[in-house]
């Protein structure tokens, strides 16, 4: 994000009353669940279960197919490059529950074409004796930063390839094979499936020299929550008296909205990112991928939808909630309220700091001003 969030929270002595009772209502709610009072049960239990990850051959891909092993999942991983593919795989095995019981496979392929995407999921399907996948989640694609004005319109074009649309075939591959009904004499209990998006913040706040991926994040998040309605059409068949045209197992959609992730892609990342998109984030503490994937898995295992990672992310989000499920109705509520207060003061110091770079530093020539 940028300097400016924490300063606010000190500074805006005018609401200082009310911003101490929200975080003092948060500070309860997360004393209580501390204590154990508000404990949910593992609603994304794993083990022996089968599990696609896009992007899975290195970052946050790679960690959350390192975890998801250790919790005893069958794993399938899926990118372009054979290589990284072959080491990945041998690292995700390495961290394996058990090794000589739990089944793992690759898949290279070009995710922006959705013929790949129907080959991966039915090749996935054949593996894994017949059934679909358990669990689909996307890790695909990667951040080219720069001024819009200063991007080519096919770069434009490439991030929301890359970004959007991978995730979208992606989906779109799955759910069709999650969603065909199937005979009554066919149906037996299967636990619920799940389809996981990796979004960013982006999604929720844009930053100036984000411009070729910021849309594709947000049509990502829009998405997303577009399919959290409709699938509720499908896991509605199961109740209906109307059996025969009943879809075998429930579905949910989960969202995890990472900040900066320490991976090569950062670091390919940060060598064209505009100067002043660096000092706009300062406040960005880039995370681990490994930090990341756990705390996003801890996180669909307590059943939430839209997932952050970390304090600044929960108030991006806070800021832009709008008509988006709740993970819950308090908490998401007293962090709207905290994070309108304090957006009252970022919004104008972000466009401050950018009419200050330009009368500093006149107009940007290259993606690297």
């Amino acid at each position: 994000m940028h300097p400016s969030l924490p300063s606010i929270i000190y500074d805006a002595s005018p609401t200082a009353l009310g911003i101490s009772a929200v975080f003092g209502a948060l500070f309860f709610y997360t004393l209580v669940k501390m204590f154990g009072f508000l404990a949910r049960e593992n609603q994304f239990v794993v083990e022996g279960r089968t599990v696609v990850i896009t992007g899975g051959s290195e970052g946050m891909g790679k960690a959350v197919a390192c975890q998801l092993a250790q919790k005893g999942a069958n794993i399938v991983i899926v990118a372009r490059t054979l290589q990284k593919l072959e080491e990945a795989i041998e690292a995700i095995k390495g961290s394996a529950a058990n090794v000589n019981k739990q089944r793992f496979h690759y898949i290279s392929a070009d995710l922006t074409k959705p013929e790949e995407c129907e080959r991966i999921m039915t090749e996935v399907t054949e593996w894994n004796d017949g059934m679909p996948p358990d669990i689909v989640w996307c890790c695909a694609g990667y951040c080219t930063p720069g001024y819009f004005v200063e991007t080519s319109v096919q770069t434009l074009k490439d991030q929301m390839d890359t970004v959007y649309w991978t995730a979208a075939n992606t989906a779109h591959a799955i759910l069709r094979k999650w969603l065909v009904p199937i005979n009554p004499s066919h149906q037996r209990p299967l636990p619920r499936r799940h389809l996981i998006f990796t979004c960013s913040t982006l999604a929720f706040v844009p930053i100036a020299g984000y411009a070729p991926y910021s849309p594709a994040k947000a049509a990502m998040r829009a998405l997303s929550d577009t399919l959290c309605q409709e699938i509720e059409v499908y896991n509605g068949s199961r109740a209906s008296k109307e059996r025969a045209r009943a879809t075998p197992a429930d579905v949910k959609i989960h969202t995890v909205f990472p900040m900066g992730i320490l991976s090569p892609g950062f670091d390919n990342e940060q060598q064209i990112k505009p100067a002043l998109t660096k000092q706009l984030e300062s406040a960005d503490k880039p995370q681990t991928p490994k930090e990341v994937a756990r705390i996003a898995i801890e996180a669909i295992e307590r059943g939430e939808y839209l997932i952050t990672t970390m304090f600044v992310g929960d108030v991006m989000k806070g800021a832009a909630l709008g008509p988006s499920p709740r993970n819950s109705w308090f908490r998401d509520t007293c962090t709207g309220w905290l994070s309108n207060l304090l957006f009252l003061g970022v919004v104008p110091d972000l466009r401050k700091q950018a009419f200050n770079w330009g009368a500093k530093n006149g107009v940007p020539t290259s993606p690297s001003a």
